[in-house]
């Protein structure tokens, strides 16, 4: 991506963060906000299925389908000054597995083996709640640390296929194509600055966020915008 994808970005950030700096942290009042951000996942680099899935020749590509940045939404309540709770959605980007090699024994004396071509697509849709405590170092910047739980639907679809005998039907050994979901709850985590905008009714902030996803834990970052109704 170029330089100049970014620029229009950080200036709106670089402004904000100017003009926050000059309306001073009005107390929040109990009630309600909306929340809103962009969340770019910084991990799913790699697949880790190599080791996982010990068969001879077995080779696994990974990559991601679509953005690392995603579109991530909350509403919460503020108890008092310090103290709020928050009801968030975020969704993780689609990765694409592929495995070649996948051999099996022919199915007749003397015949060929089977080289089986599988694929699958996987993501993760999140929500879940947290408990959000500010610590207000001045009028001008907040630091706030969030912990809760995440649940999260793991959905997956798989497409099986002999690669040399395309005619084949493996239908009574693995079935061409299946879908596959799970629910979890997980730890949620995140630490992060705020940063008033608009005569303190609404709010920039910057977040670290962590979850566990799948097997390993990932992590994100967030930039966000607060608005108290």
């Amino acid at each position: 991506m170029k330089n100049s994808s970014f620029t229009l970005p950080f200036a709106i950030i670089a402004s904000s963060l100017i003009f926050g700096l000059t309306t001073g942290l009005s107390a929040k009042e109990t009630g309600f906000y909306l929340h809103g951000g962009i969340t770019y996942w910084d991990g799913f680099d790699a697949s880790s299925l190599d080791d996982e899935i010990p068969l001879p020749g077995l080779s696994i590509d990974h990559e991601l389908n679509d953005s690392r940045a995603k579109l991530s939404l909350g509403v919460g309540f503020h108890l008092d000054d310090q103290w709020s709770f928050e009801g968030f959605y975020v969704s993780t980007p689609e990765q694409e597995f592929s495995g070649t090699n996948w051999m099996f024994p022919p199915f007749q004396p003397g015949g060929d083996p089977i080289s089986v071509t599988w694929s699958a697509t996987t993501n993760q849709t999140i929500g879940g709640i947290s408990a959000i405590y500010d610590h207000h170092i001045n009028d001008n910047l907040s630091l706030f640390g969030k912990g809760g739980i995440a649940f999260v639907r793991h959905e997956s679809s798989h497409t099986i296929s002999a690669e040399n005998l395309p005619d084949i039907v493996l239908e009574n050994i693995i079935p061409p194509t299946f879908s596959d979901k799970e629910d979890t709850q997980e730890i949620f985590g995140a630490i992060g600055a705020r940063i008033p905008i608009m005569q303190g009714r609404a709010g920039l902030t910057l977040a670290y966020q962590f979850i566990q996803t799948d097997d390993d834990p990932e992590t994100s970052f967030e930039i966000g915008f607060q608005w108290n109704l």
